[in-house]
């Protein structure tokens, strides 16, 4: 009886932890929606929205994977800034994008999802990777290389 029913729980506790597993996993359609929302404010120089998309990523390593940016630190802001202008400046050259690869990508021990986009401009294309992972239920951009 003891048996059957450690077995059990074994069972269960399997269970939930594969379906907790696979529900903070980041679908395709929602990376490709996050970058998307990331551009457009970028492009918008919306900047305090932007930092709420972009995972924070500075010297505090106790923040790194686990925040975002604060908009209301100078130091913190400047960076998302620099982020942005840097997409906008792809995007108003490039005459369109689109998205390439997804997939898993292990950093540091760390598993995030990468993403391509490739900027096309005449015949040249341009492929950025772009790594989200999730923090606090919601999708973050964590790099964008």
């Amino acid at each position: 009886m003891k048996k059957n029913l450690l077995i059990l729980t074994t069972i269960i506790l399997s269970l939930l932890f594969v379906n907790s597993t696979l529900q903070a996993q980041i679908s395709e359609v929602d990376a490709k929606n996050s970058v998307e929302n990331f551009f457009t404010l970028c492009k918008k120089s919306d900047f305090k929205n932007a930092s709420s998309l972009l995972a924070y990523n500075g010297k505090d390593e106790s923040r790194i994977y686990k925040d975002f940016f604060n908009p209301n630190n100078p130091d913190e802001f400047k960076e998302v800034k620099r982020v942005c202008k840097k997409v906008t400046a792809t995007l108003l050259i490039s005459d369109s994008y689109s998205f390439g690869k997804f997939r898993d990508k292990i950093i540091e021990e760390m598993k995030f999802k990468s993403l391509d986009v490739i900027f096309l401009s005449g015949k040249q294309k341009v492929k950025q990777k772009v790594l989200l992972l999730e923090i606090n239920g919601k999708i973050a951009i964590f790099d964008y290389n």
